[in-house]
C-alpha cells in the first residue's frame, strides 16, 4: 500500500515522529501533509513526541554575519573519548536588519518563552518582532512612541496563557503591556520608583514572568528583580547566591524554561568562576544551590569576559562564550576548559544567546 493511500490516523502517528527540526520537509512534500502539520491537534501530538525522544537540546544563538543577523541552533554532544562538543546547525535562518537615519540596527534585545521568539531593535522606531519557529509565523508591532533606553519583558498570564510584552524607560514615565490576543497597547501605572534600580542586561524570560539582574542606584548592591505577567506588577528585590568576591560581569541564563542559572565571571585569573541554578524560582521567592565552580581562571584565556552562557543539567556541562577572543569555552564535570573556535561554520560571531528551545503550538 502507498502511503498516501494510508488511512489518516497512521499517517499522523508516522509524521508525529519526524524531529522537529524536519517538520518544514514534511510540509513542502505534498499539500495533503501540508494541511494534516498545520493541524494544532497533530502539532500538540508532534510537538509531545518530539519532545519525549529528544536527546539533544537546542541553545538558539543570534550571530552576526555580513549585512545580516542569523538565528543558529547549537546542541551538546558525548565524544567517544567522554569529552563533550558542539554541533552547530549550519541551516541559519536569516533576520532581517533594520536601517534608521542611516544605518544598521542590530538586535538589542531577545526573548524566548515557550517557543515564541521576541526579538527588538534599539533605536529603531520601536519595532518588535513575535515569532513563532514551529509554524514559522511572524508578527511584526509598532509601538506608539518611541523613547531612549527602553526596556522590554515578554511572558504570559499563567492562569489563561495570554501573551503580553511590557515596555519601560527610566527616562520616560510612561509603561505600557501590549496584550498579543487584541494586539492592542494599555497604558501601566508602576508600583515602584525605577530611577531607584539600574538594569544592566536584558531581561530573561522564565515560567511566564521575566527576570533581571539589576543593581541599586546607591547601594550598587546586586538583585534579581521581576515583572510577573499574571498580576501585571514588579515583585520584590530577590537575593543573589551568596557570594562574597568582587565580579566583573554578571549573566543570566535558564535551564529548560523551568530554572534560573546566574554566572559570576571574575575581574582577575585569580578568583573563581562561579555557577548557580535556582532550587526555587518565583516572583516574590528564589533559592539558590552551586552547579559549578572553577577555582582559578588561569585555565582561561586572560581577558575573559563572558557575554552568554548556557548549561545541561543532566551531562553537567557548561559552555560560556568568551565575547572577547569570540570563543566558546565548554567543560564537563570532571574535565578542564576547552576552547573551541567554530571557524568551520558560517555566522559564528554569536553576540545573544537566547535560551533552550522547546517548540509551540501556540497561534499568533
Amino acid at each position: 500500500m502507498m502511503i498516501s493511500n494510508l488511512p489518516r490516523d497512521l499517517v499522523e502517528e508516522i509524521l508525529a515522529r519526524v524531529p522537529v527540526k524536519s517538520i518544514g520537509a514534511v510540509r513542502s512534500t505534498c499539500k495533503k501533509w501540508n494541511v494534516l502539520s498545520k493541524d494544532e491537534r497533530f502539532a500538540n501530538k508532534h510537538i509531545d513526541k518530539a519532545a519525549a525522544a529528544a536527546r539533544e537540546k537546542e541553545y538558539l544563538i543570534i550571530t552576526a554575519g555580513g549585512s545580516m543577523d542569523y538565528l543558529i541552533s547549537v546542541s551538546i554532544y558525548e565524544t567517544c573519548n567522554k569529552n563533550f562538543g558542539l554541533s552547530i546547525n549550519p541551516k541559519a535562518i536569516s533576520i532581517e536588519r533594520l536601517g534608521h537615519s542611516g544605518r544598521t540596527v542590530f538586535i538589542s534585545q531577545a526573548f524566548l518563552s515557550q517557543g515564541l521568539l521576541l526579538c527588538v531593535w534599539s533605536n529603531s522606531k520601536s519595532r518588535l518582532l513575535v515569532w513563532n519557529l514551529y509554524w514559522g509565523k511572524r508578527r511584526w508591532i509598532e509601538c506608539p512612541t518611541h523613547c531612549l533606553n527602553e526596556k522590554f519583558a515578554f511572558g504570559y498570564d499563567r492562569s489563561c496563557g495570554s501573551r503580553k510584552i511590557l515596555r519601560f524607560s527610566n527616562d520616560s514615565p510612561h509603561m505600557e503591556i501590549y496584550y498579543l490576543s487584541s494586539d492592542s497597547w494599555r497604558n501601566y501605572d508602576a508600583s515602584f520608583n525605577r530611577n531607584t534600580i539600574k538594569y544592566t542586561e536584558p531581561g530573561l524570560s522564565l515560567k511566564g514572568n521575566t527576570y533581571w539582574y539589576a543593581r541599586d542606584y546607591e547601594s550598587k548592591d546586586g538583585f534579581l528583580h521581576c515583572f510577573d505577567f499574571t498580576r501585571e506588577r514588579f515583585g520584590p528585590r530577590l537575593p543573589l547566591p551568596p557570594c562574597s568576591q568582587s565580579f566583573h560581569t554578571v549573566s543570566l541564563s535558564s535551564v529548560k524554561e523551568e530554572k534560573l542559572a546566574v554566572l559570576f565571571s571574575p575581574w582577575d585569573t585569580d578568583s573563581a568562576l562561579d555557577i548557580w541554578v535556582t532550587n526555587k524560582i518565583e516572583p516574590y521567592e528564589v533559592s539558590w544551590s552551586i552547579f559549578f565552580k572553577v577555582e582559578t581562571m588561569q585555565q582561561i584565556y586572560h581577558g575573559f569576559n563572558s557575554s552568554h552562557f548556557f548549561i545541561d543539567e543532566e551531562k553537567k556541562v557548561i559552555v560560556v562564550f568568551d565575547r572577547y577572543d569570540e570563543a566558546y569555552y565548554i567543560c564537563g564535570e570532571s574535565g578542564p576548559f576547552r576552547k573551541m573556535y567554530p571557524r568551520e561554520y558560517l555566522y559564528t560571531l554569536a553576540y545573544k544567546h537566547v535560551g533552550c528551545y522547546v517548540p509551540s503550538s501556540v497561534q499568533i
